[in-house]
């Protein structure tokens, strides 16, 4: 016979998902997967790791987002000062503009944690 009761007792997780993907892609149909195929050091994200994109969701400071400049989609962190939105890679920097499309914002990473 315990003093106490469990500290548990009662408590029920949230459901997640029947899979780790349900979990991790909540809206499939908004949702792009990018693997990285290149370190993005920055971010601290290397070749292989993988990142989650929600199309439909809105940027905030310092975000990640898949931005598609002149048929060319890269990954960028983007800041907002002075009014104005920055997009910043590891070799490039500068105010987004007109012509930059925002494809997604990150939702969640997949470290690639297997040695090769």
């Amino acid at each position: 016979m315990s003093a106490f009761p469990s500290p548990a007792s009662g408590h029920e997780e949230k459901f997640i998902g029947d899979t780790l993907g349900e979990h991790i892609i909540r809206k499939p149909s908004a949702t792009l997967v990018w693997m990285f195929d290149y370190d993005f050091v920055r971010m601290n994200l290397l070749k292989g790791d993988i990142g989650v994109f929600e199309v439909d969701r809105r940027p905030h400071d310092e975000c990640l987002a898949l931005v598609e400049h002149f048929g060319e989609t890269f990954p960028c962190q983007l800041f907002w000062r002075h009014e104005k939105w920055f997009a910043v890679t590891d070799d490039r920097q500068g105010r987004v503009t007109e012509d930059m499309t925002l494809v997604g914002v990150a939702r969640c990473f997949i470290k690639d944690l297997l040695l090769e």
